[in-house]
């Protein structure tokens, strides 16, 4: 058998550095693959086209989690709205519109982080940071009167909370399986659950769901493959809903007929 050459060896021998170096760069570096912020001054004002109250939350003596509730007419509940991993609670105000019409009330909170958002942000304090969302929505409503929303990253943090706190119902836009399978679909050559430090498994959260779970994904969302929520299906109960959205994109869903079409009739109820 004949040994490889020089040249051979010296190009293996540098895949394999590269290789290295690159997982080094994906488990120091990931917080800033994950999470795109963008920060905002203690002193910005925020404007909204709705009547808005906004909390700073204590987490620690110099941290705070910084949240708005958007205040529609008439209230007859609230959702908590737990936004993606870009930009901050002010760029998703659009998005939340419905439910505004359909008089429920909004509660946003930015990560640390982002916006006016500061303190530790690993995955556990995200949990921790939801459920504090959840506490201060029953400070007005009762949990039959509470949906709980993830969109995108939300999705983690929605479904992780309607695991443990009772509500009407759980919505998830463009979720993914878990992050450990959405890395591996990006990175298929890393050992991607060593690495991460976020794992984010929606799948295991929603087995547990006993509330009515909603999922939206369009067919061509290109940052969250439509296979990572078909993925959840087996975690659905019969009664759950799995809405696939024809050339829906990752961005587009909330302005969608069939999404209004069934956001409309859940918030009518």
């Amino acid at each position: 058998m004949k040994k490889p050459s020089h040249k051979t060896m010296t190009l293996i021998y540098l895949i394999i550095f590269f290789y290295i170096i690159a997982g080094i760069m994906l488990y120091k570096y990931q917080k800033q693959l994950i999470f795109r912020p963008d920060k905002l001054d203690k002193s910005y004002t925020f404007h909204f086209d709705e009547p808005f109250k906004e909390f700073n939350l204590p987490l620690n003596d110099t941290d705070r989690l910084n949240a708005v509730l958007l205040k529609a007419d008439t209230a007859k509940g609230i959702v908590i709205y737990f936004h993606g991993n870009t930009g901050n609670i002010s760029h998703y105000s659009k998005a939340t519109s419905i439910f505004i019409r359909h008089h429920y009330d909004v509660l946003m909170m930015d990560y640390p982080g982002y916006g006016k958002s500061t303190g530790p942000n690993s995955e556990h304090d995200l949990y921790n940071d939801a459920d504090l969302m959840y506490q201060l929505a029953r400070n007005y409503y009762q949990p039959d009167s509470i949906i709980i929303y993830g969109r995108s990253l939300g999705t983690a943090m929605a479904s992780e909370l309607a695991s443990r706190q009772y509500c009407k119902a759980l919505v998830l836009e463009c979720p993914f399986y878990s992050f450990d399978a959405l890395a591996s679909h990006y990175l298929p050559i890393y050992p991607v659950s060593w690495l991460l430090q976020y794992h984010f498994p929606v799948h295991k959260f929603v087995h547990h769901v006993l509330v009515p779970v909603i999922i939206f994904h369009g067919t061509k969302d290109g940052v969250i493959p439509h296979g990572q929520s078909r993925k959840l299906k087996a975690s659905l109960k019969p009664e759950d809903r799995f809405i696939t959205i024809p050339k829906g994109r990752h961005n587009d869903l909330y302005h969608q007929p069939l999404y209004k079409k069934v956001m409309d009739s859940l918030l009518q109820k």
